[in-house]
């Protein structure tokens, strides 16, 4: 049971590296990707709670914690006397309270983060702007959705300047179906994923192509309402140069790998909706969060569980002289 719940974390986590995403659908990459970050996070909360409450009975822990009453450590040049037991009792809390710590500060963050972007547009406002977007001064050409739980379209003075009225209206249709698809709150997990799997290698880059997706979701939004990909195309590369610090809470136009979503939009090929590829791809998505949902139960079940591994009872052990 153990080895078939730890293969398909694995695998679930290793799938979104190895298949070719880039002619799914955005939203099937996306899934993919969200599984995967998901299970990442899972992976290490049950590798805590297999240290925190199983590995004690183990007796490697034992030997490696049970010293004598008494123990003497060199530390700067002096001695340290020490408790083993004590050593082992802290050892365990590492893991669970770094999640714990990475985990807040990545929700407070957010929080402070939607709430500066909340003030902002309190303060800086100018005016209403087309498409019920707000207006805010300033040179830089950014058309973002700013905010949290309730984003708002907003744009600036210079974007009003620097672009025209096709590239405009795509820029704001862009950013709308970031709203509509409530990319935010998914971006939102994404980061609080990040934060509880960062010692796993590969979370940064699971949640740079989370991103890219859920940008390219936005981008066949536009294409569907019948704008010109060449006026978003070129939208994007006059808004390219704003580089947002309060990311997840201010999603900007100029998102994303800029090459590759410059490709998919001026790729010429079409790309059938009901052929067997695209079939394929939602299906097996469909399967990966399947297997995502009953890995959230079965992954700390059975690390508290310990694994289904005999763990031998506890023994004394005695100091020699």
């Amino acid at each position: 049971m153990t080895a078939a719940v730890v293969t398909l974390a694995v695998v679930g986590i290793a799938l979104p590296h190895i298949l070719r995403l880039g002619h799914a659908r955005p939203m099937t990459a996306a899934a993919f990707w969200a599984a995967a970050l998901t299970l990442r996070a899972l992976t290490t909360i049950s590798v805590a709670l297999f240290v925190l409450f199983v590995f004690p009975d183990a007796a490697a822990f034992r030997v490696l914690t049970h010293w004598c009453d008494q123990s003497v450590l060199p530390v700067v040049g002096l001695h340290l006397d020490v408790q083993g037991h004590t050593l082992g009792a802290v050892a365990v809390l590492v893991p669970v309270v770094g999640i714990a710590f990475a985990l807040t500060r990545a929700m407070l963050r957010m929080l402070r983060v939607a709430r500066s972007v909340g003030r902002m547009l309190r303060a800086e406002a100018l005016g209403a702007g087309p498409h019920q977007s707000i207006i805010l001064g300033g040179p830089d050409v950014v058309v973002a959705a700013a905010g949290l739980v309730h984003p708002t379209l907003v744009v600036t003075a210079g974007a009003l300047a620097a672009l025209d009225d096709d590239e405009l209206a795509a820029g704001l249709a862009h950013e709308n179906g970031h709203i509509v698809r409530r990319h935010n709150l998914l971006l939102a997990y994404a980061e609080c994923c990040r934060a509880v799997a960062a010692a796993l290698p590969g979370t940064r880059f699971a949640v740079s192509e989370l991103r890219f997706q859920l940008e390219r979701d936005a981008d066949e939004w536009v294409l569907r309402r019948h704008h010109d990909p060449c006026a978003l195309a070129s939208a994007i590369c006059k808004a390219a140069t704003m580089r947002s610090e309060t990311y997840p809470a201010v999603v900007a136009l100029g998102g994303g790998e800029l090459e590759r979503r410059l490709d998919r939009l001026m790729d010429e090929t079409p790309v059938t909706p009901g052929s067997w590829r695209r079939r394929l791809a939602d299906s097996a998505a469909v399967l990966m969060v399947c297997v995502t949902l009953s890995s959230t139960v079965a992954l700390p079940t059975q690390a508290l569980a310990g694994g289904g591994t005999h763990l031998s009872p506890h023994s004394d052990h005695h100091c020699v002289d």
